[in-house]
């Protein structure tokens, strides 16, 4: 019997072992790199962060050939060849990784762009009234800071202030953080909220977003790792360093990872702060801030993350850009979305695994095959207009471009919309109708803002933005949804395609109309160029529609051919602007049929003539300041801008 027990103990031991992987730290680390390498602009913050990961390795790995390249491409921003750009003046300089190799010694190279950097931060850097660094473009009146501003300026101005003996640089490098910990600290959790001033004055958001406290595990560990052990703030950093960390290890999942809302175990997965954290927790084992059982929930950590890397380098689950996104809350932190090869993704994994190669772990024992939750079929962000048709779907037409995205419903749905246009609002420069599609597909209705917008435009059977009407004896007769269609052009500048609408009666004639829309990037306008087919009077009136939902700013202007609203629809999403351009030669009114208001123009049947249609919401930050939709269109736009911008685009 005791024999039996044995050998099936040793089986048991041979499917486990089999079943675990060894995979080579450093490989992987490498992996990801070059791939962020490929994905990233390095001129970006998010570029400044890969650099660090990638000198990080070249360190921990003591690998000079890496190091060497590391400097040469850092030396580049010293000679502009990389335009270092974003918010804080070391982005210009290559950020934390340019000051952390320049600490080193026998490192002369970026001492130059180093230097001049961290006194133009001393000396021109915007402050918030508690005197931290602060991007320029934060409100004043609203004093507002976030976590995100801790990665910036701590790290890059520590090695500065360590390197010129500056302890203006490094007094000031422990303020910002230990400030915004202050500031920005859960009382409840003991974890840490994104932001302070972006949904009102001293009103701090509601969440524990994972990659905002990653941002702070990265500020305070860096100082944990490197601040001289004489400097009088150094038991401070400790404490607040590890109260911060025990509080983090509470919300690690079974993974040894975090969650996107990371009090909130159903929200996603998300590797970016999850990156950030191991490399922070690794650091503070390191220095035996934490005791060695923690060892343990790193390693899990590790293991963890490499189920997220994909084959080829590639990292899924990484949150998109998000500061304070709607109105702060939980919920709306659980709702932004998370994109494969984010350029957020690849710089913490790479941190986090630098610094398991430099606590000499230097293979990774995980029971999950690598990239096995590296959902690569996610689409990657790419700028570019876009037209889509939808057969599984109702047979839509979508489209999109830069700024904004409508959509005409089919003919499946003939019984519950008309030929009116749907509006689906973004905040996002990228093309985002494949990816509402298949997430609503998959349960994730388009009408939740996931940080990229939504649909929240309700026009069932009236005329949306920009639908048309003909008008005659003071009423409206409108189409049916379209019939058939032909995309044209569907190219990443400029999009076309042709809609047929099947006849209807018009007070005893039969109209059908052919509609030619294109649209290309850098305006909230399509062009629309419409034929009306009818045997009867050549000579009639059509009517361009924009639906109005109880208080709109309304703008009428004969002059310019424009009818315009800006209106609060949804209490949940704020407001939405909608316009529409005609040729003055041709405009006729304006008149109100119920919950439409038209702008009418005189037209001939069997000949074409072109409007222009738009819309654009105040969740974009375009538009996000009052008054802007108003301006931009008494200001900057007409019907012959429109005509011009359009002719040189197309």
């Amino acid at each position: 019997m005791k024999q039996g027990i044995i050998i099936i103990q040793c089986l048991c031991c041979i499917v486990i072992c089999n079943a675990q992987r060894n995979i080579s730290t450093v490989d992987m680390a490498k992996k990801v790199l070059e791939k962020g390498l490929k994905e990233t602009q390095l001129s970006t913050y998010q570029g400044s962060l890969l650099l660090q990961g990638m000198a990080e390795l070249a360190i921990a790995g003591m690998d000079k050939e890496l190091l060497d390249r590391t400097v040469d491409t850092l030396a580049k921003f010293g000679t502009k060849a990389i335009d270092g750009r974003g918010s804080f003046i070391s982005y210009q300089a290559g950020g934390s990784a340019a000051a952390l190799l320049n600490y080193r010694p026998n490192t002369t190279r970026l001492n130059k762009q180093v230097a001049g950097a961290a006194n133009q931060m001393l000396q021109k850097q915007k402050r918030s009234g508690e005197g931290l660094l602060v991007p320029g473009w934060v409100s004043d009146s609203l004093d507002q800071v976030f976590i995100d501003m801790a990665f910036a300026v701590t790290p890059y101005l520590l090695y500065a202030g360590l390197k010129e003996n500056n302890n203006q640089y490094i007094d000031l490098a422990i303020f910002e953080t230990l400030e915004l910990f202050k500031i920005l600290n859960d009382p409840k959790t003991g974890l840490l909220h994104q932001g302070r001033g972006f949904r009102g004055k001293n009103i701090v958001s509601e969440d524990n977003w994972s990659r905002g406290n990653g941002w702070g595990a990265l500020a305070i560990a860096t100082l944990v790792r490197d601040l001289p052990d004489n400097h009088p703030k150094r038991k401070e950093v400790e404490r607040v360093a590890k109260d911060f960390f025990l509080a983090v290890l509470r919300y690690q999942d079974k993974a040894g990872l975090w969650h996107q809302e990371m009090t909130a175990p159903a929200s996603f997965t998300e590797t970016s702060g999850s990156g950030l954290m191991l490399y922070g927790l690794g650091i503070l084992l390191e220095k035996s801030l934490l005791e060695k059982k923690y060892s343990d929930y790193f390693l899990k950590g590790i293991g963890g993350l490499t189920a997220y890397i994909a084959a080829d380098g590639g990292v899924s689950h990484a949150c998109f850009s998000c500061l304070c996104p709607r109105k702060g809350t939980k919920a709306d932190y659980i709702n932004h979305v998370w994109v494969y090869n984010d350029p957020h993704a690849f710089g913490p994994v790479v941190l986090a695994l630098a610094q398991a190669v430099k606590m000499g772990h230097t293979s990774i024992l995980t029971n999950q095959k690598p990239g096995a939750l590296a959902l690569i079929d996610t689409i990657t962000p790419v700028i570019k207009t876009y037209v889509r048709y939808v057969p599984e779907r109702s047979q839509d037409i979508a489209w999109e471009n830069d700024r904004i995205a409508f959509r005409y419903y089919g003919p499946p749905v003939r019984d519950k919309v008309s030929s009116g246009i749907d509006i689906w609002a973004k905040s996002v420069e990228h093309a985002v109708i494949d990816k509402w599609y298949r997430l609503n597909a998959r349960g994730l209705d388009y009408h939740a803002d996931r940080g990229e917008g939504c649909d929240f435009y309700h026009m069932g059977f009236l005329r949306g933005c920009g639908g048309t009407a003909i008008v005659k004896n003071n009423k409206p007769y409108v189409s049916t949804t379209y019939a058939s269609h032909r995309i044209i052009k569907n190219d990443p500048h400029s999009i076309e395609f042709e809609l047929n609408f099947d006849e209807w009666e018009v007070d005893g004639a039969n109209v059908s109309e052919q509609k030619i829309i294109s649209m290309v990037n850098g305006t909230n306008f399509f062009r629309v160029t419409s034929t009306l087919q009818t045997t009867g009077n050549p000579d009639m009136i059509v009517g361009i529609g924009l639906t109005t939902f109880g208080k709109p700013l309304l703008v009428r202007d004969k002059a310019k051919g424009l009818l315009s609203s800006w209106e609060a629809i949804d209490p949940n999403h704020g407001s939405l602007g909608t316009a529409v351009y005609v040729d003055p030669k041709k405009f006729n009114a304006f008149v109100k049929f119920g919950n439409d208001e038209y702008i009418l123009v005189k037209v001939k049947a069997n000949q074409p003539f072109t409007y222009y249609v738009g819309a654009g919401w105040d969740g974009n930050k375009m538009f996000a300041p009052p008054g802007a939709w108003q301006k931009m269109l008494a200001d900057k736009l007409s019907w012959n801008s429109l005509n011009a911008f359009y002719t040189i685009k197309k």
